[in-house]
């Protein structure tokens, strides 16, 4: 599959250049309360297999598409066709690395790869690797059966650290202060104290209605904040005390059924989440990229649902200077859409 819209399409994302190739544009009728909001479509990219996932590195960005390995837009290029990498298969999740990706491959485990895509070391615990974020020398992955596993990244070299097994299946993780916050499917959210990554420790965990899937860091009233998304769960909004434990603000079902099964035909299921400013932005399965305003956490208000033609899967979003927010979807078999949200509808 090529680029549908060819590289103009990415240089419409650039300031320099005017709003070209819009594919869809329309307004948020919001309930009684919001104000009009209006988002974008500015910009599509259809990726060589599944958009899964998305990670932002300063003016580039990252895509690991499952069967076509993983792309790299360049934004002070004017967002024009990405550089495209396949050193290993199925690649779910990835992060920027120095300007070496670290990937989270299906079937391969965790690895590190050069510059130029090339392969240059891995780490392979006989289990999935899902996602993964790195801080310093360190990588923290969210690894199947195996929890949460800590490995020291070196010079083209990835070595086991430390591993915390956790009961469910360990599906998505971020790094808060001196806390890796863990999905773990069916067993909610974890909070592990990774102080001294050779001896992670548990402090704390928040059950979920349904599946745990993703999770997003924000702020709110001067703290930090997560979204995390549970499938037919819908997502939920969880604080955080001064040690770290974690409880619950409020939750949002978006209409869904938490005994429904997992991966569905059809229909919604809560797989990825952005937490921006005071909005939520949903990678809700088939229907779509739902959006929230969690202005209040403890009431979380829908605003609507943008349905795409994909499965969509990773959402990333970032504040424009403007006051607006850009918003990526990874929408499976569709590819990268890029978005434009405008809370006060002056897009």
């Amino acid at each position: 599959m090529k680029n549908s819209f060819g590289r103009t399409q990415f240089a419409a994302l650039n300031p320099h250049y005017s709003m070209l190739a819009i594919v869809l544009a329309f307004t948020i009728s919001c309930r009684a309360g919001h104000a009009p909001a209006a988002i974008d479509e500015i910009a599509h990219y259809d990726t060589p297999g599944w958009a899964h996932d998305v990670a932002i590195d300063g003016d580039s960005l990252y895509v690991s598409d499952r069967q076509g390995g993983y792309l790299i837009f360049h934004g002070s290029s004017g967002w024009t066709a990405p550089k495209i990498s396949n050193p290993v298969k199925d690649v779910i999740s990835l992060a920027p690395h120095s300007g070496s990706p670290l990937l989270a491959s299906r079937y391969e485990g965790l690895v590190l790869v050069s510059p130029a895509g090339k392969v240059e070391a891995s780490l392979v615990n006989g289990d999935i690797a899902n996602a993964a974020v790195t801080r310093g020398e360190l990588a923290f992955a969210a690894y199947g059966s195996h929890g949460l596993v800590i490995a020291r990244v070196g010079d083209a070299q990835l070595s086991l650290l430390s591993e915390l097994p956790t009961p469910g299946w360990s599906h998505d993780v971020k790094l808060w202060n001196d806390r890796a916050l863990m999905a773990d499917w069916n067993y909610g959210l974890r909070v592990v104290d990774v102080g001294r990554p050779e001896h992670p420790v548990e402090i704390g965990v928040l059950p979920t209605a349904a599946t745990s899937i993703c999770i997003s860091l924000g702020s709110w009233n001067h703290q930090t904040i997560a979204a995390v998304a549970q499938g037919h769960g819908g997502v939920s909004l969880v604080a955080f005390d001064t040690e770290g434990h974690p409880s619950l603000l409020g939750r949002h079902p978006l209409g869904l059924n938490p005994s429904d099964k997992p991966h569905p035909e059809a229909g919604g299921w809560a797989h990825g989440v952005a937490l921006c400013a005071n909005y939520l932005f949903v990678a809700n399965w088939k229907r779509g990229l739902a959006i929230l305003d969690v202005k209040d956490p403890h009431r979380p208000q829908f605003l609507r649902e943008l349905p795409t033609r994909g499965t969509s899967l990773g959402v990333k979003a970032e504040m424009e200077p403007a006051g607006r927010i850009l918003i990526y979807l990874a929408d499976g078999e569709e590819g990268l859409r890029i978005l434009r949200f405008d809370p006060r509808g002056r897009l």
